[in-house]
């Protein structure tokens, strides 16, 4: 038996005097997560969790595996290599805590390798507590002490629903595992890296603060304004969503059609309403399809004054790879300790359903938040279920607000038919289908089967076009076709998500420029024009699509009402097939066509959304993958299979993977860093607008052709050929011969 002290960490070339005492690691972790808990309302069980994760580091195994490893003579009877420290905690809090032992359990003996599932194979919580563990019991008794009985969970449960019952539990076992991860990857730091951990921000800009700079900057705006149609019903959306912000939390719609002023009016509702009711920050969540950059762009020229660290924006793209992870990488992974949060719908809903620690750790920081789901629309008909079953008890447990942002609203309220449906939905808009009459801009006209070449033909007699396609490789294909008649000062422009943020700023600035100053601009984009960011062209092109997308395309048509009217035109690629998503949406789009003389009629885009939400419930209830059958009845046996709830879930059809590019110098500059100083917090955060992200098949395929380097810790790549980036068409994932899936949408 090896004698006191007990380490948690040690450091390397330092003697043990240097290291970390155990007790002290689990006292900080066990004061971060309670206070982490307290927020709903679970101080006590965060206090348990934080003080027997570590239970494991008691064993005399432990401790001759931190001697060894580090070149100090062990008690090589004991020494067996790495050594599994969080399942004695599991096995202690299952045995200890009469009832709800088996949510701490799932918390403890996942805070390393993620949260398992219930039963199977022995990585499962049943496998991990019949497993036979070194012994722990040198831990002192009061660090072993559960003491009070612990309350039941905090929780709206109706017990006359029991399927609502065992899913809110769920919930609540995985918001106490995000308090555990982020506690111990903040209490870790600060020891193993106390340079780093004091550069993390203080995040004392109040809301308040931020509201009076937005509402001083919109005030400006108003003031510089002509007094146009469109300026008038943007301030009268403005004025809807500062008075609402008085209301009582909960979910909200905000119904405002293209180029109403929706970004920053739903803002300023959601700054306002969270210093009125004391929320802890805003959490904007845009489409997978769309560019956040932008949008954060925005709201750092508004909010700029206030420092750098005031706008977190976050990309799905850079969390580390699950089966490269370091300790470097997981402490890189943000935690969202920010007032205002601009991720992707991706991001925020699949960390709600996600088993990974580096997908977790965020998760107890929305309490408290305002949720602006921007496009609200896109939510994935196959999902709807856990989509909307999350987003309720985000409402009912765990004091949010949620603002269904859009201009199309679909019907995601519960009524015959669509019992899964929210309910006691406020629209923030007094009239939002008189809103649409009164912005209504643009004529909509379909043209209906055309090719490529007639395509070309019909642009090529434009000075100024926003033509929109459905795929990255229908957008290549058009560009390049008219690159071969356009001369190069013409302003032709290419935008797709093969071009990282960066690259598409500058595209977006130089395209603003050419339209403020009426020069030819001629654009071929995806979708990915179709949400933040403020165009206005004379006439837009749009391949069939889901009537929710044209709609966004008119948007950028005439958006300031200058002209009399804009024109959409609406086609039929013959020379593109689509599949999955895509083309289904575009033939519901068909549906509705023949009834409508305008496809952007309020009663026809209803017509749209009953067809692409509610009749198109699947076997579980638009739930295609089951992700709720991970969570069964009965409530008392907790038999939740995390893990496989979270590879249910997936927002986007087949995995991807993030590569770096080095385009422009300080994209170079960066990457360079990054092979310097590995995956430093403060790099991946800038790095975020030098990523695209293409399908693992094309991945490899870039990987075979040497063209990425994937030798970093952590699981990061970066593109070291030049060649393989152009300058106007981003990745050339083409030079191979081959071009993604067109069942992506951007």
């Amino acid at each position: 038996m090896l004698s006191q002290p007990f380490y948690a960490h040690s450091v390397e070339g330092r003697p043990p005097p240097d290291w970390e005492p155990l007790e002290v690691h689990l006292r900080d972790v066990a004061c971060l997560t309670a206070r982490f808990a307290a927020e709903f309302d679970a101080e006590p069980w965060g206090e348990l969790a934080g003080r027997w994760h570590d239970l494991g580091k008691y064993s005399a195994a432990f401790q001759s595996y931190l001697e060894k490893e580090n070149g100090f003579e062990a008690h090589l009877e004991q020494y067996k290599g790495r050594v599994d420290h969080a399942t004695a905690g599991a096995q202690h809090a299952d045995r200890t805590v009469a009832h709800w032992g088996r949510l701490l359990a799932y918390v403890i003996a996942g805070h390393h390798a993620g949260l398992a599932d219930a039963n199977g194979d022995p990585t499962s919580l049943a496998g991990r507590l019949k497993k036979e563990i070194d012994p722990y019991d040198a831990a002192p008794p009061e660090v072993l002490d559960a003491g009070e009985p612990l309350t039941p969970p905090s929780l709206t449960i109706d017990h006359g629903d029991s399927r609502r019952a065992v899913f809110q539990v769920a919930l609540f076992t995985r918001m106490l595992f995000s308090c555990l991860v982020d506690a111990d990857f903040l209490a870790t730091e600060a020891f193993m890296d106390a340079a780093r951990s004091a550069e993390r921000p203080a995040n004392d800009v109040s809301l308040q603060s931020m509201l009076a700079l937005l509402d001083r900057h919109l005030d400006n705006l108003s003031a510089n304004s002509d007094p146009t149609d469109v300026n008038g019903r943007r301030a009268e959306v403005l004025a809807a969503c500062r008075s609402a912000s008085a209301c009582s939390p909960g979910l909200f719609s905000l119904t405002v059609p293209t180029g109403g002023g929706k970004t920053l009016a739903s803002l300023a509702f959601a700054l306002k309403h969270a210093t009125i009711h004391g929320f802890n920050r805003v959490i904007y969540a845009i489409p997978f399809t769309t560019i956040i950059d932008q949008t954060a762009s925005v709201f750092r020229r508004v909010l700029g004054d206030l420092g750098e660290g005031v706008v977190l924006e976050h990309h799905s793209n850079v969390d580390p790879d699950a089966e490269h992870e370091t300790v470097c990488s997981r402490l890189a992974a943000e935690n969202w300790d920010a007032p205002l949060v601009v991720t992707t719908n991706v991001q925020f809903l699949e960390s709600l359903f996600a088993a990974r620690t580096s997908r977790c750790r965020k998760l107890h920081n929305l309490v408290g938040s305002v949720v602006i789901l921007d496009e609200a629309q896109t939510l994935p008909v196959e999902l709807l279920k856990p989509c909307l079953a999350v987003l309720r008890e985000l409402v009912a447990d765990y004091r949010c607000s949620i603002v269904l942002c859009t201009a199309t609203q679909p019907a995601l309220t519960a009524r015959d038919g669509f019992p899964i449906g929210l309910e006691n939905v406020r629209e923030i808009i007094p009239e939002p289908q008189q809103l649409s009459e009164q912005m209504k801009r643009v004529r909509v006209r379909h043209l209906g089967a055309i090719s490529d070449i007639e395509l070309v033909e019909r642009l090529g007699e434009q000075p100024s076009f926003l033509c929109i396609v459905n795929t990255k490789a229908h957008a290549s294909t058009v560009y390049r076709s008219l690159q071969e008649q356009t001369n190069e000062n013409d302003g032709l422009f290419h935008l797709s998500t093969l071009m990282c943020g960066e690259h598409r700023s500058r595209v977006i600035a130089e395209m603003c420029d050419r339209l403020k100053d009426e020069r030819p601009c001629r654009v071929v984009s995806t979708q990915l024009i179709e949400a933040g960011v403020d165009v206005d062209f004379p006439v837009v092109y749009r391949a069939m699509t889901g009537l929710d997308s044209i709609a966004q395309a008119a948007g950028r048509c005439n958006r300031e009402g200058c002209r009399s009217s804009g024109d959409l035109f609406v086609f039929e690629p013959t020379d593109v097939k689509l599949r999955g998503y895509l083309a289904q949406v575009a033939s519901t789009a068909r549906e509705v066509l023949p009834d409508y003389d305008d496809l952007l009629d309020p009663a026809a885009i209803e017509r749209y959304f009953q067809l692409h939400y509610w009749k198109q419930r699947d076997e579980h209830g638009w739930d295609k993958p089951d992700v709720m059958g991970c969570f069964p009845k009965p409530l008392q046996e907790f038999a939740f299979n995390f893990r496989t709830a979270a590879e249910r879930f997936r927002m986007i059809e087949g995995t991807s993977q993030t590569i770096f590019v080095p385009y422009g110098k300080a994209g170079a500059n960066l990457t360079a860093q990054l092979y310097d100083k590995g995956p430093d917090r403060w790099l991946l955060r800038r790095l975020q607008r030098y990523t695209v992200n293409v399908f693992e098949y094309v991945y490899a395929e870039l990987i075979r052709a040497g063209d990425v380097d994937v030798s970093l810790d952590g699981g990061y790549a970066v593109l070291t050929n030049p060649d393989a980036y152009d300058q106007k068409l981003g990745l050339r994932v083409d030079r191979s011969g081959f071009m993604e899936s067109d069942t992506l949408v951007t």
